[in-house]
């Protein structure tokens, strides 16, 4: 409540009726004039611990926890509030299996050509195929879920609520596939392979990139492209890991200038 004590005030017809009220102007967003925060020279780094609260690290930082709403102000991740803070390891846990529940099953595109090199098919593209909601049929498996998503770029297959066990893993002998069925739609596609979501790929590099990690594009799946076997790739799991872990990185003001940034702030909001 202190960040919101800083805004000025203005008269509104709250109910319509004639009657003026002052309220606070919380639609005052104000950003600090980039260069004033530039220029601060005693900004510190603060690394969030595991579950940490913002009020916990003002209080940590300050020996008050009413200083929390800087974070919010310095750090630009941090501006569309709390939903930006990282979450405790418990927190992001849960937020996984819930986000990231049920499988991803991934095909290989092969283009088709015709005797005058001219492409006649994408075989087992996604582009124009199946129905966000259908029923997914598995035709060697039995096994079968609900479509939540098309992952077109990733050919990815994202599929819910499943029972029984999609048939999808070039690396056993025999490269085990299926037909893939869309039971309102009728589009169908062979898999490639299956896994959970939380650990598909969310994007792929070159196994001889490993320090920077450049995205490539999925040229696994296309004739001709990057073989299977120079490619890795970063899973959902681990970019969400990574992610939450980058915004525990977290900017403050030294504790000897925050009332003067407070002050600061308090005059230009109600500039």
């Amino acid at each position: 409540m202190s960040y919101f004590r800083q805004f000025p005030k203005i008269g509104y017809d709250l109910k319509n009726d004639g009657v003026i009220q002052n309220v606070v102007n919380i639609y005052r967003s104000i950003r600090p004039l980039q260069q004033y925060i530039d220029n601060i020279s005693a900004y510190k780094y603060y690394e969030i611990k595991n579950g940490e609260r913002p009020d916990i690290v003002s209080q940590r930082l300050y020996g008050t926890p009413n200083y929390y709403w800087t974070f919010f102000i310095i750090n630009d991740y941090l501006h569309d509030g709390l939903a930006s803070w990282p979450m405790s390891s418990e927190d992001l846990y849960e937020w996984i299996k819930e986000e990231y529940n049920g499988f991803a099953i991934t095909t290989n595109t092969i283009i088709r050509r015709n005797t005058d090199q001219l492409i006649t098919d994408h075989e087992n593209s996604l582009s124009g195929r199946f129905q966000i909601g259908e029923k997914i049929n598995g035709g060697s498996s039995s096994a079968n879920g609900t479509l939540k998503k098309k992952l077109i770029d990733m050919n990815q297959l994202i599929v819910q609520n499943c029972t029984g066990t999609f048939i999808g893993d070039p690396t056993l002998i025999n490269n085990p596939s299926e037909t893939i069925v869309g039971e309102t739609s009728g589009d169908s596609v062979t898999s490639y392979q299956v896994y959970k979501y939380e650990d598909a790929p969310y994007q792929y590099y070159l196994e001889t990139d490993i320090t920077y990690q450049r995205v490539v594009d999925n040229g696994i799946f296309i004739n001709g492209g990057t073989p299977a076997s120079d490619l890795a790739f970063i899973s959902n799991r681990a970019h969400v890991e990574q992610a939450n872990m980058e915004r525990s990185n977290l900017r403050v003001i030294d504790p000897n200038y925050i009332r003067q940034f407070t002050d600061k702030f308090e005059t230009l909001i109600n500039g």
